[in-house]
C-alpha cells in the first residue's frame, strides 16, 4: 500500500511539474491538454472510484499552488473529475483505446465544465460560448494526449 501511494505521489508530481512547465507551451490560442485529468483516469481506471477522488483531490489542491485566485477550484473539478471517471470504469473488464479514450473525454469534459465555468461566471459571454471556445477545445485536446499516452503505455491502462 504504501509503495503505491509513492509511487503515485512520484508520478503525479512529474504530471504536475510537466504540467506547469511545460504544457503552457503547448498552449494554442489559450486551449491547453490537462495531464492530471490523463492520470486521474488512469488512476480511475487501476484503483476505483476512491482512490480516484480523493487523487484528483489532492492532483487539484497541488495544482492550485501555482493558482494566483479561485484556490480549490482545480481540486474540485478534478475531485468530481475523478468520481466520473470511476463511475464509467466500474464494469468494464478491458480497456482497449477506445473505451480509455471515451472515459477520458467525459471525464475531461466534466472536469472543464466545472473549471471553466467557475472561472469565467463573471465573464460576459453565454453557456454555449463557454462550451464551444473553452470545454470542448481543451477536452479534445487532453483527449489527444490521453490517445498517445495509450499508445505508448497500454499496460498502464489496465485494471489491477
Amino acid at each position: 500500500m504504501a509503495k503505491r501511494v509513492l509511487k503515485y505521489l512520484l508520478t503525479f508530481s512529474i504530471f504536475l511539474l510537466v504540467q506547469v512547465g511545460f504544457v503552457p507551451l503547448l498552449t494554442i490560442y489559450e486551449v491547453a491538454p490537462d495531464l492530471l485529468v490523463v492520470g486521474l483516469v488512469l488512476s480511475a481506471i487501476r484503483h476505483g472510484a476512491i482512490a480516484a477522488i480523493v487523487t484528483g483531490f489532492l492532483a487539484g489542491l497541488a495544482q492550485d499552488a501555482f493558482a494566483t485566485h479561485l484556490y480549490g477550484l482545480q481540486a474540485l473539478a478534478k475531485a468530481v473529475a475523478g468520481f466520473v471517471a470511476a463511475y464509467l470504469a466500474r464494469d468494464k473488464l478491458k480497456f482497449g483505446l477506445q473505451v480509455t479514450l471515451g472515459i477520458t473525454l467525459a471525464t475531461a469534459l466534466v472536469h472543464n465544465l466545472i473549471r471553466d465555468g467557475i472561472y469565467y461566471f463573471d465573464a460576459d459571454f453565454s453557456l454555449l460560448h463557454l462550451i464551444v471556445r473553452y470545454v470542448i477545445p481543451n477536452s479534445l485536446y487532453t483527449l489527444v494526449l490521453a490517445a498517445i499516452a495509450h499508445l505508448l503505455f497500454a499496460k498502464s491502462f489496465e485494471r489491477k
